[in-house]
């Protein structure tokens, strides 16, 4: 029998004591703080060289088939999604740990391997599950409970490999190794936490994994999940400890149970460790279920970082990474559909470079003969390069040489049953063949997509419906009241002045006569405010070149309330600026009120910008009728200042909300919104403590000048 003591020697001189990279610590404590950000996160992982090499080594494996492998961090980060890089890191950091190649040929490192990683993964659920802190933590404890073993099967080969052949159960084989090495694989893998200074409760947790379930009842809740978690992927989720202790459903443990033993073969397989079948037979990690792993583990990421966008670009962004990933595919476009139009419209990534040009494109439904139209109709897959089709219709070979490919495939995007758009992807024959054999993947990749997109809709019309709603109840409300309100006001009005004329003038009631009479004159000055929001005095719509109209104020505005404050401010309008048929004076009012504002907020001095640009997103051609629907002008007026209370842009445009205090009426973005709505435009808000208020505004255009556009006849109706 060797000594407990010399045990502990020996590891500690064999130079086999793996040293765990303190980026692992690091990384766990970014992840677990809301603010970290991609470039944080990035600046950890490249603090440790070996680590990024190791990385890097794996995102340019054959497994993730990336086209063309990250050159950094912070891009594998962007494709592959925060939470997926995390927990390659860790895990590689782990196998450095592990130190593979020191370890004998004969012990089973691939059923080791499935078993920690699965611990690993059913620790950080339930401890998601149960709602606990430090999810991560679980995870690091559960994939290196048994690092023990390691130290032991590097340090005393014959011995303990002699050990495990022989060992009927964990009772057996802790017995055995007490007996040999005067210690165990859990004092082993505590000790070790120790020596890497990991939260004791870690320690506690590796320490008490094949614990009695009546010593674990009474533990800490980092104790009993990993223990929890070994006994579940070891006995299953109908076993009663497991049941009892983890307080979860059987089903719901089993399911958990299922899944990390997938995720479990899929990691293993990045890191290039076979991993068993069913039949306990190892699988190379190369074969083609590497590829149906790949394909599962990047779209559930793909997946996630969708249910986390909060706009329609990141949505469509991100969804065109997934796609490039997986299939290889050059160039993606999208076709949302309108259903006020009826129509297609065109969008891609700002970063394509016909990205201008497709904005400008538009497909009415009733253009039969696109495979566009036909794809979404039909609710199917359809590509140009299928052996049945006939010569394609102009538009789509328009489209083509717009993706510079040698034909496109389109893929309708539902959501239930509700049509939302199509992906079109630029192919070649071999894309063609991998997309038919990938079919229900790309199915997928659309649903989720459509589901995202009709989501964000339906926020987004929900709001504006909401926000109109309140506007108009405002509004009957207001005129009700300045109806109301007037005619006692002019009973008043009138009853002083025949009151002032029966008075001498020099009488002393004169002059509270006067001061009940300004007071009148002030009210009836809040009542035209009211009158103002509620019904805001539109003149006769002209034309109107908003450039040099906005210039003209804003010469007025700086010299009267901007310069005293500090405050610099700047106009840029873009060259091709159409003249707009709508009222000039409210476009004054529109731009005085929100400058102002913006002005009032920043009483240290600060930055006003104002840009001017024609949308030619909304200069739409209609393919088969060779016309095109008008443009917008869009105006942002963005400013540095602090930025607008939540409590506040809840209610923004509603009268009565303002941070000025008691002497301001609140109604300045009110009257505002009223004639922007009574001009047919939009307007939104961002405003955020560290980015300042940014107003955006969109007016109707109903006499553009002419803009470059595309004029795409159309072939007779084919059969897709």
């Amino acid at each position: 029998m060797i000594s407990r003591n010399r045990t502990f020697e020996r590891i500690r001189q064999s130079g086999n004591l793996p040293q765990l990279p303190q980026v692992v610590v690091k990384l766990i404590e970014a992840c677990n703080n809301d603010e970290t950000d991609i470039r944080d996160l990035s600046q950890i992982i490249s603090a440790d060289p070996g680590l990024t090499s190791r990385l890097m080594e794996i995102i340019g494996s054959a497994y993730l088939n990336i086209p063309k492998a990250p050159d950094t961090i912070e891009t594998a980060v962007v494709y592959l999604g925060m939470d997926t890089i995390k927990n390659i890191a860790i895990s590689a950091s782990a196998m450095h740990v592990f130190k593979l190649s020191t370890i004998s040929s004969e012990f089973d490192i691939a059923t080791f391997w499935n078993h920690s990683y699965k611990c690993a993964v059913l620790a950080k659920n339930i401890s998601m599950e149960l709602k606990l802190s430090q999810p991560d933590e679980a995870f690091l404890a559960g994939l290196l409970h048994e690092i023990g073993k390691l130290l032991l099967a590097q340090n005393f080969p014959g011995e303990y490999l002699e050990i495990l052949a022989d060992q009927g159960d964990e009772k057996d084989r802790i017995a055995a190794e007490k007996e040999r090495f005067d210690t165990t694989t859990e004092e082993i893998s505590s000790w070790l936490f120790d020596q890497w200074r990991l939260n004791p409760l870690m320690a506690d947790a590796v320490l008490y994994v094949n614990a009695s379930p009546g010593e674990i009842a009474n533990a800490l809740d980092l104790v009993k999940i990993v223990f929890v978690s070994n006994r579940l992927a070891d006995k299953g989720a109908d076993d009663p400890a497991v049941l009892e202790l983890s307080g979860i459903e059987q089903s719901r443990l089993a399911d958990m149970l299922t899944k990390a033993g997938e995720e479990a073969d899929a990691m293993a397989r990045s890191l290039g460790i076979p991993t068993p079948d069913a039949t306990g037979v190892l699988v190379p990690a190369n074969d083609a279920l590497t590829r149906k792993i790949k394909e599962i583990a990047l779209f559930h990421g793909t997946l996630q970082n969708l249910l986390n966008a909060e706009e329609i670009d990141s949505v469509l962004s991100i969804t065109e990474n997934g796609i490039k990933i997986l299939f290889r595919i050059p160039r993606i476009f999208y076709f949302l559909y309108d259903k006020e139009k009826n129509l297609l419209t065109g969008r891609c990534s700002p970063r394509d470079k016909h990205h201008r040009i497709l904005g400008t494109i538009a497909i009415p439904m009733s253009n039969t003969s696109s495979l566009l139209t036909a794809s979404l109709q039909n609710n199917r897959i359809l590509n140009s390069l299928a052996a049945n089709n006939t010569s394609p219709a102009i538009s789509d070979i328009q489209l083509m040489r717009l993706l510079e490919t040698d034909g496109l495939c389109c893929i309708p995007m539902k959501a239930v049953d509700s049509p939302v758009g199509v992906i079109v992807l630029g192919i070649d024959q071999a894309h063609k063949n991998i997309l038919l054999e990938n079919s229900s993947l790309l199915k997928l990749f659309s649903r989720q997509t459509a589901l995202c997109l009709k989501a964000l809709n339906h926020r987004k019309e929900s709001a504006s419906i909401l926000q109109n709603e309140r506007m108009q109840a405002f509004t009957a409300i207001t005129r009700k009241i300045v109806h109301e309100v007037n005619n006692p006001i002019g009973i008043i009005t009138n009853y002083l002045t025949l009151l002032s004329m029966k008075l001498p003038d020099k009488h002393p009631a004169q002059s509270e006569l006067k001061v009940v009479s300004e007071e009148i004159d002030r009210i009836s000055g809040l009542i035209r405010k009211l009158s103002d929001f509620s019904k805001p005095d539109i003149a006769e719509f002209k034309s109107v070149d908003i450039d040099k109209l906005y210039s003209a104020v804003l010469d007025i505005i700086k010299k009267s309330l901007l310069l005293p404050r500090g405050i610099e401010a700047t106009l840029v309008a873009a060259p091709d600026i159409p003249p707009i048929t709508t009222d000039k004076n409210g476009l004054k009012q529109v731009l005085i009120n929100l400058v102002k504002n913006a002005a009032e907020a920043m009483d240290k001095g600060g930055e006003i910008n104002i840009n001017i640009r024609f949308v030619p997103g909304s200069s739409k051609i209609l393919i088969d009728e060779k016309r095109k629907t008008p443009g917008s002008i869009e105006i942002t007026i963005r400013d540095n200042g602090p930025g607008i209370p939540d409590t506040i842009r809840e209610k923004l445009f509603e009268p009565y909300n303002s941070t000025k205090g008691a002497n301001n009426s609140g109604l300045g973005l009110s009257i505002v919104h009223s004639i922007i709505r009574s001009l047919s435009g939009t307007i939104t808000c961002k405003s955020g403590s560290t980015e300042g208020t940014c107003f955006t505004i969109l007016l109707p255009v109903t006499s553009p000048k002419p803009v470059l556009h595309q004029v795409i006849d159309d072939e007779p109706i084919h059969q897709h």
